[in-house]
């Protein structure tokens, strides 16, 4: 029979991880020994963020971070990493692959990785489903231009090549462990961190791994789960909040949103808890003394008085901002708006900055250096992008500059030393000299966020990403365009969606439109309104 988990059900915001997580870890740390309890999650970044709360907690400050790697980790490294010896695939390995097999090498959509082939094989495996089954009721449109046809043919290929090398997929790492890893016997306390994501496969292992445990324990929120594309079972996680003992445990006390975006997420998800029956009366406050506003940009492509906020509100604070989306084609609506505007922003998922620092120093600072004298440092960051003016040049020409004193420099002294030519003197703007394409490409906006006075020393302030991508992410301000759309199953999907995007701000938020969408969001009833329509 399989273990049911303890569930610890709380709305956005409510500290599940920061606060209920580490008041139990430490209870639970005076109970059992700390190589006895796991804590699991779906990213890399919210097991590093669980060590970091957790890692000077008394009887742990001086057990190294490469230990509690091993005990505080993602559901597959465990399964792999404790029970399976074969290896993930290394990046080189795919890349043979898709050179091998033709439809992969000619694919020109996205990198190696985003294949469609490995999409659709998780997908299906997450709702325990063959690629027939899974193709009739599966968004068909999400892995163009492949068919069912060509998706099992190079399914089948990529099985064979898998087993050729001995290397695992995400899958076999799930899969493997259910069907031949022995039910682990040094399990005392089992905590699953986002567990409404987990696929039907992953709570059966997670179930297995618990099996001798004494503490198994899911903490998320069932109204958060986006992923039921990728198997994930909302059913399961709403029955498990409508027991006694998880209303009894369930977080109320809001954190993170204010009155507002509180307010905003309630009407958009009531329909959702009327349809389970449960939490039909949801307590979830909002946090004391931050009441926040809403507005609605009909048009991001067009300005308007909701949109002056928005980016004097930027230019002018030092709060953090986030523009989240449903789908990646409104990725270069943002990309644009941001660029027009000279807005100095990041990806969520990539972590880099759209300009990088030593980039924007080099625009800064090239006057100083006509001028005045800069560091060492400063002259070798701008070698690799000033190659028409050097004598100095090609493969290690930066290398050729370390043999200097390490002190200032100006213009002169470098021409006078050979390394620079004579003209470089005439050139007073940096974009004049510059000759790295991609970077010329982005002159125009780098000159806009320099004369806005952003903060360049820093990282970017305003983020953006798809609703999926920043999902357990924490903002001041959410930006939310819900006006790509794609078919659901289930029509509660959207809503769920649009619930997890703005409860990711505290304060103010803005709802991007489109012409068939308008709405404001000074009547929350009409916003829930619309939202249904989706």
């Amino acid at each position: 029979m399989n273990k049911i988990p303890e569930f610890i059900p709380g709305p956005p915001g409510t500290g599940k991880t920061h606060v209920w997580l580490k008041k139990k870890y430490t209870e639970f740390l005076k109970q059992y020994n700390w190589d006895r309890i796991v804590v699991l999650s779906h990213t890399n970044t919210a097991a590093l963020e669980i060590i970091k709360a957790v890692k000077n907690l008394p009887g742990l400050e001086n057990i190294p971070d490469t230990k509690l790697e091993d005990q505080i980790c993602t559901i597959h490294s465990y399964f792999r990493g404790e029970y399976l010896p074969l290896q993930k695939y290394e990046k080189k390995e795919h890349e043979k692959f898709c050179n091998e097999n033709i439809a992969m090498k000619h694919w020109n959509k996205g990198s190696w990785d985003k294949h469609p082939l490995y999409a659709f094989d998780s997908h299906a495996h997450g709702k325990e489903m063959t690629y027939d089954e899974y193709w009739m009721v599966c968004n068909a449109n999400a892995y163009y231009p492949y068919n069912k046809y060509h998706l099992k043919n190079l399914k089948e290929k990529y099985d064979k090549f898998r087993d050729l090398h001995k290397k695992l997929s995400f899958q076999d790492m799930i899969d493997n462990f259910l069907k031949y890893a022995e039910v682990p016997k040094d399990i005392d306390v089992l905590i699953v961190d986002e567990a409404q994501d987990c696929s039907k496969p992953q709570i059966k292992a997670l179930q297995k791994a618990a099996t001798n445990a004494k503490k198994f324990i899911f903490i998320g929120d069932a109204d958060q789960t986006i992923h039921e594309y990728a198997g994930s079972d909302p059913e399961f996680f709403y029955k498990l909040a409508s027991t006694p003992e998880s209303k009894a445990n369930e977080l109320t006390e809001g954190l993170r949103c204010g009155e507002t975006i509180n307010a905003i997420c309630k009407n958009i998800i009531a329909p959702v808890w009327k349809k389970w029956g449960v939490n039909a009366e949801r307590v979830w406050t909002p946090v004391k003394g931050v009441v926040g506003n809403s507005y609605w940009i009909p048009s991001i492509e067009q300005s308007c008085k909701a949109s002056e906020v928005l980016i004097n509100k930027i230019l002018n604070t030092n709060e953090t901002f986030l523009f989240t989306y449903r789908g990646n084609p409104t990725h270069k609506r943002i990309n644009e708006f941001l660029q027009n505007n000279g807005i100095d922003y990041k990806l969520v998922s990539n972590d880099k900055p759209h300009v990088s620092r030593k980039d924007f120093r080099c625009f800064k600072t090239w006057d100083n250096f006509l001028n005045d004298k800069v560091s060492k440092k400063q002259i070798m960051e701008y070698w690799p992008l000033v190659g028409k003016l050097v004598k100095v040049h090609g493969k290690g020409s930066v290398d050729k500059l370390k043999p200097l004193i390490d002190k200032e420099y100006n213009i002169q002294e470098f021409i006078d030393m050979g390394f620079i030519l004579p003209e470089a003197k005439q050139y007073k703007n940096f974009s004049e000299v510059v000759i790295k394409k991609d970077l010329i490409e982005k002159i125009p906006f780098i000159k806009k966020v320099l004369s806005n006075n952003m903060d360049i020393g820093k990282m970017p302030r305003v983020e953006h990403d798809t609703i999926h991508k920043v999902k357990g992410l924490t903002y001041d301000n959410v930006i939310v365009d819900l006006s790509i759309y794609r078919p659901e199953n289930d029509r509660y999907e959207p809503m769920r969606l649009a619930y997890v995007a703005y409860s990711r701000g505290k304060v103010d938020c803005w709802t991007i439109g489109t012409s068939n969408l308008g709405m404001s969001l000074a009547n929350i009833q009409n916003h829930r309104r619309e939202i249904l329509k989706l």
